[in-house]
């Protein structure tokens, strides 16, 4: 895709924060720990104020339904905007995979979402996927510094291996068409393991913003699945991933449980600062 972006040079390196959390859907059959979404709702947003305060953040969630979202913009404030669509009609109907940003921050260049299928521009499933499953491009200027970033944010399939592994593919084509940029980052539950279907995909041509930091200097946990039991298995399956030659400056997979025993989620918020280079 290209789009006449006004091009500024810069001596300016420029850090932004980069935020990413599966926040689990919003059911009334919840599981053995879960609590209901209305509990729920106030640590997600809770986490998202604190970790993003007073910096450039670019936030990306999955399986957001249209109440949770409204629920969560609310919350977060009038000062915060968002692009993304529901994925079973491309308005309302559906999860989404929201990107959510400051509006003071960032000017919405361009927004499309794309079907993880063989027809990719219309609602539908691809190959052995159990639902549809979709990413988010939107193209964000930074308003104080005229930095340009792609944003994307995915959630591939958990039942069906072809359907991440073309899911994955699809989105590099689809990278790979995208032009007038600084930098690009994509985030989001890929449902693979590091040594599963969809992560090689990614690593081959992306970095794995984990992997660019010192790991002494990690903070927070390693997994980012925990379920909603102690005893249930662990998995790193949600990433960061930015293109090579972007610096990244820390790196944290954050909790999701404090004393109060109430789950924000199954899965822990992963956060990257990054930094990327002068032009």
């Amino acid at each position: 895709m290209h789009l006449n972006v006004n091009w500024e040079d810069t001596n300016e390196e420029f850090a932004v924060k980069v935020y990413t959390h599966n926040i689990r859907y919003a059911t009334r059959n919840t599981l053995k720990g879960e609590e209901l979404w209305e509990k729920r709702k106030y640590p997600v947003a809770a986490s998202i104020i604190f970790n993003t305060f007073n910096q450039s953040a670019i936030v990306l969630l999955q399986e957001v339904l249209h109440d949770q979202l409204v629920d969560l913009m609310k919350l977060l404030g009038d000062e915060w905007a968002y692009c993304g669509v529901g994925r079973d009609d491309g308005r309302s109907k559906g999860e989404y995979n929201p990107i959510i940003y400051h509006r003071s921050q960032f000017k919405v260049e361009l927004s499309r979402t794309f079907w993880l299928s063989d027809t990719p521009d219309i609602p539908s499933k691809g190959w052995d996927a159990a639902n549809f499953r979709i990413v988010n491009v939107t193209l964000l200027k930074h308003k104080p510094s005229g930095r340009v970033i792609y944003a994307l944010n995915t959630h591939l399939d958990s039942q069906g291996p072809v359907a991440r592994t073309k899911g994955a593919k699809l989105i590099k084509d689809i990278i790979e068409t995208l032009e007038d940029h600084d930098v690009l980052i994509i985030g989001g539950d890929m449902n693979s393991e590091p040594n599963q279907d969809a992560y090689p995909i990614f690593s081959s041509f992306l970095k794995d913003a984990k992997k660019l930091v010192d790991t002494d200097l990690m903070y927070g946990n390693s997994s980012t699945f925990t379920g909603f039991t102690e005893n249930e298995r662990k998995r790193i399956i949600d990433y960061i991933f930015v293109f090579p030659g972007v610096k990244v400056y820390g790196y944290a997979v954050l909790n999701n449980k404090f004393e109060d025993g109430i789950y924000s989620s199954d899965h822990r918020p992963v956060v990257a600062n990054i930094v990327i280079p002068k032009r």
